[in-house]
């Protein structure tokens, strides 16, 4: 066997010198050149990866620029800010070039990328391009794109990448460094551990013959592993007993199996370690043929629970040794041991007996602390928790006057103790743990308390909701009637307002055309103009009034049918071309394009006027009104925008409520009810149409209303004014509340 051990021990280091350190550095070295080729392509793909991206962000930008810039001319906004908010950022510039290719504006790293004049004329800039320039300051990336007025905007950045990162070489070389000090340290271990190798061959062969000369004695070293419960026996001991040729680890179920029953319990003490602190015995071991060995086991007096060692005897064929007084120990040991409670029985005199490891336990004592013969005080002592408790409840003068008692154990823990006197004049402990009983009982209680508040907290908020119900229902039909009664006082109201002002109307109408005369002085034509206009003016605003009720009330009937849509865009027109004159506002419309949609050709009408009215009314002297329809496969939508005084963001939350008037200095010399774009809002949601509002203070007012094309068809607002515009009607792309669409930049209102 020894030989056999010296030849693997040869060959291993055979093995060893077989992986020279010359053959370790070529590996290594090819190892490196393929790293390095495989990082030079990473690195090559990366650097094409940065120019597309550089080409994408100058593309995007040249595309929301252009949209921002179109929006910027039409409203008169300043190009300078739509420049700025279209900007990619990094080492990008944007120009706004005119139809002759004159730079009118720039915003951007103009230090780093300067177009001249004879490189911009030598691109074709009159339709949409995208193409690499070479300058004197290297190669760039540009892309334009035609404005509506003829002008142009241009993008250009960097062609290699315009943000101006770090080399990606760097972060390569770097880690091609590391991996190659990594590499070299690796290989600078091994052939470390190949010279340690070398040298742990010849301890084997040492080894060998050490195990060979154990072999001779029949006797072996063992260990226990405490974490893994397994003892570990060599060959030696193991092969003349027929368990192996080789070393082998055993758990303690095997173990169990090859030891006799009776001298299991010794086994056991001497390898783990008890309370009882046996620390050598004789044993029986079961051999293949059925007979039994006997075999001596010793281990070291200081040996803790944790680490184990000793010593194996096979005592084959010698007589001498009598296991007599090990297997009545070990009789009476795994007697006290199989009571599963604390057991701790004292003499006549007052000193320990006997004791099993769940008393040990309970007080944290070890082995060497419960030699037998000692008093009570001494293993108090020794305790390393309760201390008081053996003392009180433990020792044999502890008074009697309760034999069973329960006691409260450091750690939340409880133990029911039961005490008795023994024949001779000793006693008997035996604790019993009785901590989830207690913490069983403590958790009913808990539980029961709780059941009663959740009982009370439900009778209360029976009661509350039963109030809360009774309320509602009440405030509910009080609504209901005053919602009834404002209709019906609304519409008699505006019933018998009518007859009075047709009549004043009337009056008014021949006072004015002084059809009997004239009236003499122009103070009295003046006031009867003034009285005309009034009373238009309230006739006007009842008839919204009732318009509103029967909405409200869902007495309004609509006649959706094809409408000639170009054809009341010019009646509305027309009929508020004076009004707009007469105002100073100049009123344009181009209509000429619109469809026919499916619509009630009054409520058409209506909100055409209302909307051209407001946009009439808000627009200061000089101002214009636009009147535009945009169609798509779905609907067709009327756009009227002014650059009047524009609406603030937090009054355009507010519209669209019945009487809700924007406050501003120029509005409070305009007349209005406020019900218009209610009144409108109202129809448009009668018509499965859709009412918006884009507006920007000091720049000016768009409002949209989109109609269907045809029964049934699904209408969008227009792309340019989707993101930017609140929308008064129905849901738009999953907006479940008009409220919830926020204002957006001007570059996203293409």
């Amino acid at each position: 066997m020894a030989r056999i051990e010296k030849n693997s021990a040869e060959s291993l280091a055979a093995r060893v010198e077989a992986l020279s350190p010359r053959r370790l550095s070529i590996l290594t070295g090819l190892f490196i050149l393929a790293l390095t080729a495989l990082l030079a392509g990473k690195l090559n793909e990366e650097g094409r990866a940065r120019q597309i991206e550089t080409e994408l962000r100058v593309i995007q930008a040249v595309n929301d620029g252009s949209s921002a810039m179109n929006i910027a001319i039409m409203t008169g906004a300043s190009t300078r800010v739509a420049l700025a908010e279209a900007w990619p950022g990094g080492l990008a510039v944007l120009y706004h070039l005119s139809p002759s290719s004159d730079v009118l504006a720039a915003y951007g790293a103009t230090e780093v990328i300067n177009l001249d004049a004879v490189s911009l004329r030598a691109l074709p800039l009159n339709a949409r391009a995208e193409r690499r320039i070479d300058l004197a300051s290297g190669e760039i990336t540009a892309a334009w794109r035609p404005l509506d007025n003829g002008e142009v905007l241009l993008a250009a950045a960097p062609a290699r990448d315009m943000f101006a990162r770090t080399p990606i070489w760097i972060g390569y070389g770097l880690i091609l460094a590391a991996i190659t000090l990594v590499t070299a340290s690796l290989m600078a271990a091994f052939i470390r551990q190949s010279r340690a190798a070398a040298e742990a061959a010849g301890a084997v062969a040492t080894l060998g013959d050490f195990d060979e000369a154990l072999a001779g004695g029949r006797c072996c070293p063992w260990f226990y592993d405490s974490k893994m419960r397994m003892i570990r026996f060599s060959r030696a001991f193991l092969e003349p007993l027929g368990l192996g040729a080789r070393d082998r680890y055993f758990t303690m179920r095997e173990i169990s199996a090859l030891l006799h029953p009776q001298d299991l319990r010794t086994a056991v003490a001497i390898f783990t370690g008890d309370a009882a602190g046996t620390n050598e015995g004789v044993v029986r071991m079961r051999e293949p043929s059925g007979g039994w060995s006997r075999v001596f086991l010793r281990t070291s007096s200081n040996a803790t629970r944790f680490e184990r060692a000793g010593v194996a005897i096979d005592l084959a064929g010698s007589r001498m040794i009598a296991p007599a007084a090990a297997i009545a120990e070990s009789r009476l040991r795994d007697a006290i041991e199989s009571i599963p409670e604390a057991f701790v029985l004292w003499d006549a005199h007052g000193r320990l007996a006997v004791c099993n490891r769940r008393f040990a336990s309970i007080f944290r004592l070890s082995p060497q602390d419960l030699k037998p013969g000692l008093k009570a005080a001494d293993i108090a002592k020794r305790a390393r928790i309760g201390a008081e408790i053996v003392t009180t409840y433990f020792a044999p003068e502890a008074a009697l006057n309760q034999q069973s008692v329960e006691v409260e154990l450091p750690g939340n823990r409880w133990t029911h103790i039961s005490r008795r006197r023994t024949a001779e004049g000793g006693m008997v402990c035996i604790a019993t743990n009785v901590t989830d009983l207690k913490r069983r009982a403590r958790a009913q209680k808990k539980k029961e308390r709780e059941l009663e508040r959740i009982v009370d907290d439900l009778v209360r908020s029976r009661k509350e909701l039963s109030d809360t119900m009774h309320n509602y229902e009440l405030e509910k039909y009080r609504a209901e009637e005053a919602s009834r009664s404002k209709s019906e006082f609304l519409a008699n109201m505006s019933h018998e307002l009518r007859t009075p002002l047709n009549a004043i109307n009337g009056f008014s109408e021949i006072m004015q055309s002084e059809l009997y005369g004239p009236l003499g002085d122009e103070k009295y034509k003046e006031y009867v103009s003034d009285i005309l206009s009034s009373g238009r003016h309230l006739l006007e605003l009842i008839d919204d009034i009732l318009d509103m009720s029967k909405i409200e009330a869902g007495r309004m009937k609509l006649e959706p049918k094809r409408v000639e849509l170009e054809r009341i865009l010019r009646e509305s027109t027309r009929l508020v071309s004076k009004r707009a004159a007469d105002a100073g506002v100049k009123l344009t419309a181009s209509v000429g394009h619109a469809p026919p949609v499916w619509a009630d050709a009054r409520a058409v009408k209506q909100v055409t006027l209302n909307l051209l009215s407001n946009a009439i009314k808000f627009t200061p002297e000089g101002g214009e009104v636009t009147l535009t329809a945009e169609a798509d496969l779905d609907g067709v939508t009327v756009i009227i925008a002014d650059n009047g005084t524009g609406i603030e963001k937090e009054q355009l939350e507010k519209i669209g409520a019945p009487f809700e008037l924007v406050e501003d200095h120029f509005s409070k010399s305009r007349k209005g009810s406020g019900l218009g774009l209610a009144l409108s809002k109202s129809l448009m949601e009668l018509q499965n149409g859709l009412l918006a509002i884009a507006s920007r203070p000091d720049k000016g007012t768009v409002a949209c209303a989109t109609f269907p094309r045809r029964k049934g068809a699904k209408v969008r607002l227009p792309q340019f004014i989707r993101h930017e515009a609140r929308i008064l009607t129905g849901e738009l792309d999953g907006v479940s509340s008009p409220s919830e669409l926020k204002i957006a930049s001007p570059k996203a209102a293409e």
